[in-house]
């Protein structure tokens, strides 16, 4: 069995290796830039990437503000994104650090400002919609027991949020976002980890066809998503009960083979993995878990 899902994986990951066009934003747009500002634009996009993958919070930290200074032109939009994905990722990555660092709350709220500015640049651009929810979801988890802070994020994102829930289609950054509600967001909008599962799948086929159909796309267009989406569903295998270490395995090595240099999967979520008994037991519903 793990050898068919392991092919499968191994070829759809290294389908969504390669680049993607913005779709749901009405395809990626080409404005008469000067040719520096846009070879910038994407030598920035690719570090912002690559320092995300590989944990490295200090470099996004310096690349936002590098981004920031890029006078990016008719590519506003994409700058202030790519500003806010870099702090985005700070707070994600942060959280895998022990202990963790406690400057997260201070790198969502300027990651928000960014989104919202490239959303004033670009109205209804649900890539900067989709960060958005994400972040005050990170922001709801990091609020804790703070009743008052958490009911101000949820007034806040409440129209975004069920915008995104009903219309994420087949954007796989929209179903990775989407697929993480339903799986660990509190009832009755999470807590459904098998409703979870379906939307992540559909996200890694959603990413596969959008590589397809768009192979060469500019750099600055975001094109995350495909592996992230095997990310979590190895986690769901993983932390199902009983796991299922063969699918889990699979699922975690295809993310790998897609992004060769993502720590938190070669790191921390495979040697995991890995540790799982080699037979499952009994057959049992999915435990809830925490979002990694």
């Amino acid at each position: 069995m793990r050898w068919i899902v392991s092919a499968l994986v191994a070829f759809l990951s290294l389908a969504l290796g390669a680049s993607a066009a913005d779709a749901s934003a009405g395809g990626a747009r080409r404005p008469p830039n000067p040719p520096r500002a846009e070879q910038r634009l994407t030598e920035l996009v690719a570090a912002v990437r690559s320092a995300d993958y590989r944990g490295d919070r200090a470099a996004l930290a310096r690349l936002d503000e590098e981004l920031g200074r890029l006078d990016a032109g008719a590519l506003k939009d994409y700058r202030e994104y790519w500003r806010g994905f870099a702090l985005w990722r700070r707070v994600l990555n942060g959280f895998n650090e022990r202990p963790m660092p406690d400057d997260l709350a201070s790198d969502a709220e300027k990651a928000l400002a960014r989104f919202k500015a490239a959303l004033a640049a670009h109205p209804d651009w649900i890539e900067a919609q989709l960060a958005m929810v994400g972040l005050w979801g990170n922001q709801i988890y990091l609020a804790g027991n703070d009743a008052d802070k958490r009911k101000a994020i949820l007034a806040e994102s409440g129209p975004t949020f069920k915008f995104l829930m009903a219309n994420a289609g087949d954007n796989p950054r929209a179903l990775w976002i989407r697929g993480g509600m339903e799986g660990w967001a509190p009832p009755p909008v999470g807590g459904d980890l098998a409703k979870a599962t379906a939307t992540l799948r559909y996200g890694v086929e959603c990413a596969w066809r959008e590589a397809a159909a768009h192979p060469n796309p500019p750099g600055w267009v975001p094109t995350w998503g495909g592996p992230e989406n095997l990310m979590n569903l190895a986690y769901i295998f993983s932390r199902a009960q009983p796991p299922d270490r063969a699918v889990a395995l699979a699922y975690a090595e295809g993310a790998a083979t897609a992004v060769p240099e993502w720590h938190f999967v070669r790191e921390i979520l495979i040697p995991q993995i890995q540790a799982l008994p080699s037979e499952p037991g009994p057959v049992r519903s999915p435990a809830k878990a925490c979002a990694p």
